[in-house]
Formats: C-alpha cells, structure tokens, sequence
C-alpha cells in the first residue's frame, strides 16, 4: 500500500470497496453473494476486489464443493480490517468534533439572546443557519 495518504485516501474512500469489507467481514465471501446483497453486477465485485486483492486487503481462496465446480472466494485480511477500523473510528471522531461545534455554536447563541445582544428575529434565523450547517451530523 502506498505511503502517500491521498493513494489511501483514494483505496477508501469508494463506498463500494467498503461496503464489500466490511460484508466480508460479516461472512459474505463470494463475489456473487456480494453483488446479489449490494445490487450491483457481478462483474463491478469482480473489479473492485481484485482491487482488494492486489492492495492487500482481502485474500482469495478456492473452496471445492463435493459436486460442481470450484468457487473463489474472498475473506478480509488483516490489513483490511485495521483499515475499515480506522476509518470507522476517524469518521466517529469527526462526527463527534461536528457535533460538539453544532452544540457549542447555540449555547453561544442562546447566551447572545439571553444577554440581550442579539434579538430575537436574528437569534432565529442564526439558529436556523446552524441547523442548515450541521443537518448532515445525525443526532445532532
């Protein structure tokens, strides 16, 4: 993998990669399994866990059932779980610091009102802006 953290950042950042990691994790190791639960076509799994694959993230293997064909299946691998830890934990980080501000942001607001410093028209509208600017973090 890539020391340069925007190549990581690029690894990551497709939700769909993610998504197959962490189903993955959760016990879903075929790429047709895969698709059928995020409804997609079999072949943008094949794509993106070669990817996977070629990064370290996952390891392939072949299962070979009493009757049929062999199946290639995939499990995550260390490296991938440490990844879609951190970037649980980074994003839970993130969202707390939002929420801590979006918080912070109507106390302030609420003492300019109760100090008289604002109005109450302007402490509406402001609070309705910050409310606009924080409606992404949930519970917030």
């Amino acid at each position: 993998m890539a020391d340069d953290p925007l190549e990581i950042l690029r690894i990551a950042t497709s939700a769909t990669r993610l998504l197959i990691l962490k189903l993955l994790q959760q016990g879903f190791d075929h790429p047709e399994d895969l698709a059928k639960k995020l409804k997609v076509r079999r072949q943008a799994i094949d794509k993106q866990v070669l990817e996977l694959f070629s990064w370290g993230l996952v390891d392939r293997a072949a299962v070979f059932p009493p009757t049929g064909r062999p199946r290639i299946v995939y499990r995550v691998t260390q490296r991938g779980r440490e990844l879609v830890d951190v970037l649980e934990k980074t994003a839970r980080e993130f969202r707390d610091s939002f929420r801590e501000e979006f918080h912070r942001s109507l106390e302030e607001l609420e003492a300019k009102l109760a100090a008289g410093e604002i109005a109450e028209e302007m402490y509406f509208k402001k609070r309705t802006e910050i409310e606009t600017r924080f409606k992404w973090v949930k519970g917030a």
